[in-house]
Formats: structure tokens, sequence, C-alpha cells
């Protein structure tokens, strides 16, 4: 599994990443990461590479990178299976938890994705009030530009089929 992360992430959990990585082998096992602030609470956002599907999680309690991946994952799980896409975290993305890459976030095109998101995830907690399951729920409904305006969760969806085949 390859995670590629901010510097700011990088600080927080305490590692070095690698200079760059070519993309994953398999789509799915390939993840971008930052790190935000809304208000005084730091929050990750976690989005798949290739199909932007993205998971947001509290950063507090997460002083290093086995806690990182542990709360990651776990969220990620929680999202997809409130999505609806039972098995596809123990099935495709568990097997690979436990040997994961880190690298420098590079790609400007996903950052630029995630800032939208984030951006989005502002207003969701902070002017609507929105929980952060419903964030998350909402997160992977919204058309984005880099996807030619699909919708994240469609594009997984997509990106698991092809997998399968």
């Amino acid at each position: 599994m390859i995670c590629r992360i901010t510097q700011k992430l990088a600080k927080k959990i305490k590692i070095v990443p690698a200079a760059a990585l070519p993309p994953h082998d398999n789509p799915l096992l390939d993840w971008t990461a930052n790190l935000f602030m809304v208000s005084r609470w730091q929050f990750i956002i976690l989005t798949n590479s290739a199909s932007l599907y993205s998971v947001v999680f509290p950063g507090k309690g997460v002083p290093n990178k086995h806690a990182f991946v542990e709360q990651g994952m776990k969220a990620l799980d929680d999202c997809l299976n409130r999505d609806g896409i039972m098995g596809l975290y123990d099935l495709n993305i568990a097997p690979a938890v436990d040997s994961v890459d880190y690298c420098k976030a590079g790609n400007k095109s996903i950052l630029a994705s995630m800032n939208q998101l984030v951006f989005q995830v502002k207003c969701d907690l902070m002017e609507i009030g929105h929980p952060l399951p419903v964030v998350n729920q909402r997160l992977n409904r919204i058309p984005m530009s880099k996807l030619r305006y699909h919708y994240a969760i469609d594009e997984l969806l997509a990106l698991t089929d092809r997998s399968r085949a």
C-alpha cells in the first residue's frame, strides 16, 4: 500500500517520507492524506488517489504512523460499510495494511481536489453542523472536475469492478 502524505501530516506523525513513488499496480492501494484544521480541531483527510473516494477522521490521538494507519483504516472501513460497499476493505485493502510505504504527496491535481473537499468538510461541520459520518457520506457524492464531474463513490465502484476482472 502507498500513502502519499503532505509535509504537515508527516511532521505530525513523525516520519520522513520518500521523495516519490510510482502509482501502485492496484489503484485501490494508492492513497493520499493531508492534515487540516477546522476551528481548533485537527482532522485528516484520506483520499484514494485514483477515485478521490475520501474519508475524514479526527487528527487528535494520531501521534505516529501506527495510529495513523489504525485510525485511518478503521474510518475507511466504517465509511465504506456506511456507503453499502461491504467487503471491499476486508478483501482488497486490509491484506496490504501491514506494509505501507510513505512518500511525499506530489500530484497537484489530487491535492487541489482534496482542498476542494476540505472546504466542503469545513462548511458541513461548521456552517451546517452535520456529524462527521454524514460529512463523509456527502463528501463522496460531490461531482469532481478531475473525475469529469462524476462522483467519487461511483469511481471507486468502477475501480473495484476492474480489480475483480
